[in-house]
């Protein structure tokens, strides 16, 4: 078969030997089916075991991503059979650390493409790498709380890619006793509900999680079956028996569908900076995912080894398209920014609360094209930061395993948010870590770091440290002219965390001043519910 076939369970696979951007060649193979086509009576379905093949499938191109609308080609792409994933591997003997890689992209869009994720830079420490496909926007978490569309299937397909890599991954080169999980913004809060959720148990062993939890506003859905209602309505069809909804949406082309998420979104939504299809508890399912809320699922978690951080300057991610016009109605009513559980839990308080985060963001001032710093700050604090610290809090307390807190700090101008804005403003941005783990070919967005520069060693950093976790779950086992400090978890006692910038440095209780304020915030609310 020659030395880049490989048999899985469903046939053989032949891959290709590429060159990577730093002079090293890796054995890569893409488009790999992990389920069924989740066409026709799939749509909405769980994911189905992949069909087998005869013959030698070549896996030498990516597949097509989810439906969704591309912000860059200003155009919606993909294809509904879209569940197959990617696996790089220096070697097919010997038994290497696995790291799985799952996008972002607010589970609206996004893919395991390598013009945005290639493993280059990984390939060098040695592991195997797998990127994976899931659905999203609606084909992933359209829910009508029945069991006709009991929602997540976007998170049964990333258990359904892990389930293929414990199957098979050990003929790559892999070693499937010992598998990272890791990702960023949805991706890093699609680890998180893989550690609360009963399915995913025993199916990896390490995790990661960059900018995003479960317990972030955008990472769930505040109301799933009445936006589900809006959304059929929005479609053409006025009813709300679920099983007519399902078979009426089943004959939509799937670009409608793509279409029909965007005309729903309202006001309040764009102001909470939430999208119409997220995941959600999913308890009338045959399977649930998140059969109760993360909340409580949350002091039964994983308990397994675990990287959590976030960027100093997440909230600049929001300044995309931000119109003077929205400025002004959030200055006019903030009480409508403020998360949705938080709206549920204690619609008394909403007031009162507000006024707290508004003081504490903007002071006196207005929220306006003077106070965009404070602006950057506040939502890159209500939208990421908050849930991140409260996730390390309830970890602290109730794990065994390590958890590892960073903070990253380094502000390149050739930074991913500074190329994409063409703006100049300073910190670092959501999404600003990508480009120092992976190499991106897409539209010019990343170049190949150059030797010497700090870009590089903020990279090498990364690459070494993230594979050693995945290697030994220790993200610095060995101290040298690259990792000069030890990172040490967060314990009981001390809430240690890593800040990465062009040094590495440690400290602890980084943002002690929000952590204070997401006390009181706590507190509000705890007392609303009494």
């Amino acid at each position: 078969m020659g030395s880049l076939a490989v048999l899985v369970k469903q046939g053989w696979l032949r891959g290709t030997l590429v060159k990577s951007v730093i002079g090293d060649s890796y054995i890569s193979f893409k488009g790999i089916p992990f389920a069924a086509p989740p066409v026709g009576k799939l749509r909405f379905a769980d994911p189905q075991p992949p069909q087998s093949w005869e013959g030698i499938r070549e896996a030498m191109q990516e597949e097509p991503k989810c439906p969704q609308f591309d912000p860059f080609l200003k155009k919606i792409v993909g294809d509904e059979d879209c569940l197959y994933l990617n696996v790089a591997s220096k070697s097919l003997e010997g038994s290497r650390p696995v790291m799985v890689w799952i996008h972002g992209g607010a589970f609206i869009l996004g893919s395991s493409s390598y013009e945005i994720y290639s493993p280059d830079y990984l390939m060098k420490a040695d592991i195997v790498f797998v990127s994976i496909n899931y659905r999203v926007g609606p084909f992933g978490f359209f829910q009508l709380d029945h069991p006709a569309a009991p929602g997540n299937v976007g998170l049964k397909d990333q258990i359904a890619a892990l389930k293929w890599v414990k199957e098979n991954i050990a003929r790559f080169g892999g070693d499937p006793n010992n598998v990272t999980i890791f990702g960023e913004s949805a991706g890093g809060a699609s680890v998180h509900y893989l550690l609360l959720s009963p399915l995913a148990r025993g199916l990896f062993h390490k995790a990661i999680l960059q900018s995003g939890v479960a317990f972030n506003p955008w990472a769930s859905a505040p109301s799933p079956v009445e936006t589900a209602h809006r959304f059929v309505a929005a479609l053409g069809k006025e009813t709300t028996d679920p099983r007519e909804i399902v078979d009426y949406l089943r004959t939509i082309p799937a670009s409608k569908l793509v279409e029909a998420q965007t005309t729903i979104h309202t006001v309040e939504e764009k102001l909470q900076l939430t999208f119409p299809f997220h995941p959600n508890v999913d308890d009338k399912s045959q399977e649930p995912v998140i059969p109760r809320p993360v909340r409580e699922l949350a002091k039964e978690a994983a308990d397994v080894p675990t990287i959590i951080g976030y960027n100093s300057h997440e909230g600049m991610v929001f300044l995309f398209d931000l119109t003077d016009e929205t400025l002004a109605l959030v200055d006019k009513n903030f009480e409508k920014t403020l998360p949705p559980h938080m709206v549920a839990e204690a619609p008394s308080r909403l007031l009162e609360l507000a006024n707290e985060f508004r003081r504490f963001h903007f002071g006196d001032l207005e929220v306006s094209q003077d106070t965009l710093d404070s602006y950057i700050q506040c939502y890159g604090n209500m939208q990421f930061v908050q849930g991140i610290h409260e996730v390390v809090e309830m970890d602290r307390t109730r794990k065994k395993s390590p958890t590892y807190l960073y903070k990253f700090t380094f502000d390149s101008p050739k930074s991913l948010q500074k190329f994409l804005r063409k703006d100049e403003r300073k910190g670092t941005a959501h999404a600003d870590d990508l480009p120092y783990i992976f190499y991106a070919s897409r539209g010019g967005l990343t170049g190949k770091h150059e030797i010497g520069s700090a870009e590089k060693i903020v990279s090498d950093r990364f690459v070494r440290m993230w594979t050693d976790f995945a290697r030994t779950g220790n993200p610095t086992p060995e101290i040298d002219d690259l990792i000069t400090v030890r990172w040490e978890p967060v314990t009981k006692e001390k809430k240690h965390y890593l800040e990465i910038d062009a040094d590495l440095s440690t400290g602890v209780n980084p943002d002690e001043k929000l952590c204070e304020f997401s006390n009181r915030v706590s507190q509000i609310v705890d007392d609303a519910e009494r």
